[in-house]
């Protein structure tokens, strides 16, 4: 059975407890038993829906990828640096809590299963497709309007993304944010240095 059949506030309240859950035990602990000892509502509910630990995490990937698109398109900026900013903020936030952190860990060990499932395959490329494309439609605006310089947004973008995934995936296999904060000031001095155009 698909999340498709439940009702959206049944949906949301999975996710959540989907949510808890990995912040709690990480990907790998993460059991069907865990996340409807998170759940609030009726556990049948959670056992009528999901055929098991795969199908809850595959809708709240597309749950996450949802709210991915949702929070971008809410911060598009017309100015072309600050629209890239918008971005990067959202891959690495300058300050994460703790929360943040166990969240993008249990994601890391998600992806990292992804070669060995077509379904987290599907909705990692689709996510890393929203953000590369914002991250592209950001730059080229900037190529446009005589902020950036004229690069190819493509490759930027890409490089962009990898740079920001490399540095999560160091800071939640260090536990140390160190990782986000060089990461950060990296992508300051190459948007500086080499994408901004010369005054």
């Amino acid at each position: 059975m698909t999340g498709s059949e439940v009702s959206g506030d049944t949906r949301e309240a999975i996710v959540r407890a989907t949510y808890r859950a990995l912040c709690a035990n990480g990907y790998a602990d993460t059991t069907i038993s865990a996340i409807a000892a998170e759940f609030e509502k009726s556990k049948s509910l959670l056992y009528y829906h999901y055929d098991g630990k795969d199908d809850l995490l595959e809708e709240f990937l597309r749950f996450v990828l949802d709210q991915l698109e949702s929070e971008l398109a809410a911060t598009d900026a017309t100015d072309a640096e600050a629209q890239l900013w918008n971005v990067i903020d959202q891959l690495l936030p300058p300050e994460p809590d703790a929360e943040a952190m166990r969240l993008r860990r249990a994601l890391v060990e998600a992806r990292a299963n992804a070669p060995h499932s077509a379904t987290y395959h599907d909705r990692f490329e689709e996510s890393d497709e929203v953000i590369v494309d914002r991250l592209a439609a950001a730059v080229d605006r900037g190529v446009e309007t005589g902020a950036f310089r004229a690069v190819d947004p493509e490759p930027t973008a890409e490089f962009v993304c990898s740079t920001a995934y490399g540095a999560i995936e160091r800071a939640v296999t260090l536990e140390d944010q160190r990782p986000i904060h060089e990461a950060r000031t990296g992508l300051e001095r190459y948007v500086d240095g080499c994408l901004r155009a010369e005054e």
